[in-house]
Formats: structure tokens, C-alpha cells, sequence
């Protein structure tokens, strides 16, 4: 499946490539997936961007805000034929299971980008100016392999926001402390950077009934992200077999 980079949630802006590729899985590479894949989640997610490369090598030059996208994308098509999907969310108001069929076309919203974020900028944190980059997954690998290695922190949205600071290699001590202790309008800053750089995908509402008038209503929002999880869970739930695909005698 060739998909149009102006179609990603950047717009493409400046690839050298106008397509990536990505196809659904089969039988034996689902078999694969769930016998390799790692438990860590940041060895899974590497496992996951590994898997995009190994099928488009551009896949390393697209920018991250990219990747998430592309990776719920290759899941999509492995678990539907129609490019639909059912989504669920659990109300933390009364407990009630929540589920949503979704399309890639109807529901699937990216945020505008403004090119004049696609260039970087100069930010301060502390007492500390640095400049910020786009990141590209190739950027991302570099730094996630620094704490694969250590293990020193484990969430992969404090790892992204690293990788948008210039050479990080060169002073990833300060860097890291830096943005781990930012306070006040740091975190401000922090938040919007990735709202800018890796939130580019409008999450999908969700709505419990179990207020009973409509303004009093539970809304949830579902993001991209948190839908790249269990392909084998997503699976069962989105291609149900029926009887005319097994019959016991």
C-alpha cells in the first residue's frame, strides 16, 4: 500500500520521497510478531519502528510525528479490509465498556501543521537556551538507544520531547536534567512542544449515557497513540468470525 506523504500528519513537508509503503500482516508474520516482539515498551516500539523500515527504508527519514501514525496505519490494514475499526474506552465515571466504530477517512483528523514550526526553533529551559529540531526517526533511534542501553528512563513521550533538542549527544546529561526537573513555565513549554511536534492527530470522542442530561455527560477523548498496542487482541475484535468460516461437524 503506497501511501501519499502528503497525506501524514506533517503533510510531507520537504521529503525527498512522495511515498512510503506499508502492507497488512499475514498469518506467519502475526505468528512472528507475538513470539518476538519484546515485553519492555521501549524495545516494542523500537520492534515496531524496525518493522515499518524493514518494508520502506524511508521510513528512518520520516519525521516522528509520522511515526505513530504509520504504525496504527500498518495495524489497520492488518486488521480490517475496509479500513474500519472498533475502538473501546472504559468510563471511569460507572465502569461501562464504551466502543466506537471508526474510519480512517470519516474520523482520522490531523491538526494543521504551520510550516513555520517545520524549522526548528530556539527555546529556553532554566537557565539554559537551546535549539529544537524536527525530529526524524532516525533522530529518535539514537536517542532511545541511549536508554535502552541504561534504562534510565522508560516513558517514551519524555524521550521524543529529548529528541527534539539539537545534539543531544553532545550535552544529554544537562539536557535530560534540564527538561526531568523543568518547573512553572517550563512545563508549559514542554507540554506545548508536544502538542506541536508529536500531538498532530485529533483524538476520537467517546460519550457515556450514564449522566442523564446531555451536558452532564462523561466525553473521553482516544488517542492514535494509545491504539498501538495488541495486535492479536485487535484482531478478535475487529474480525469476528462467524459460521460461514467454521462449521463443527
Amino acid at each position: 500500500m503506497e501511501i501519499l506523504t502528503t497525506q501524514l500528519p506533517s503533510g510531507g513537508y520537504k521529503y525527498p520521497f512522495t511515498t512510503v509503503s506499508i502492507s497488512p500482516m499475514n498469518f506467519l508474520q502475526i505468528t512472528k510478531y507475538l513470539e518476538n516482539c519484546p515485553q519492555d515498551p521501549l524495545e516494542k516500539y523500537l520492534y515496531d519502528i524496525r518493522l515499518l523500515k524493514e518494508e520502506d527504508p524511508n521510513i528512518q527519514n520520516c519525521y516522528v510525528m509520522d511515526l505513530d501514525f504509520l504504525i496504527f496505519l500498518k495495524k489497520l490494514i492488518t486488521v480490517s479490509d475496509d479500513l474500519t475499526y472498533t475502538i473501546s474506552a472504559k468510563c471511569p465515571d460507572c465502569g461501562r465498556v464504551l466502543k466506537k466504530r471508526i474510519s480512517l477517512e470519516s474520523d482520522i483528523h490531523f491538526k494543521q501543521i504551520d510550516s513555520k514550526i517545520m524549522e526548528g526553533a530556539q527555546i529556553r529551559l532554566g537557565n539554559t537556551s537551546y535549539d529544537t529540531i524536527v525530529p526524524t526517526v532516525k533522530d529518535l533511534e539514537e536517542v532511545m538507544s541511549v536508554y535502552i542501553r541504561y534504562k534510565k528512563i522508560t516513558d517514551i513521550k519524555i524521550i521524543k520531547t529529548i529528541s527534539l533538542i539539537k545534539n543531544f549527544k553532545i550535552s544529554a546529561n544537562q539536557i535530560e536534567k534540564d527538561i526531568l526537573e523543568a518547573k512553572h513555565s517550563d512545563i508549559t513549554l514542554l507540554l506545548a512542544l508536544q502538542e506541536l511536534y508529536f500531538d498532530r492527530l485529533e483524538g476520537i470522542e467517546l460519550t457515556c449515557p450514564c449522566s442523564k442530561d446531555k451536558e452532564g455527560r462523561r466525553g473521553m477523548t482516544v488517542s492514535v497513540e494509545s491504539l498501538i498496542v495488541d495486535f492479536f487482541r485487535d484482531i478478535l475484535n475487529n474480525c469476528p468470525i462467524d459460521e460461514s468460516k467454521i462449521l463443527f461437524k
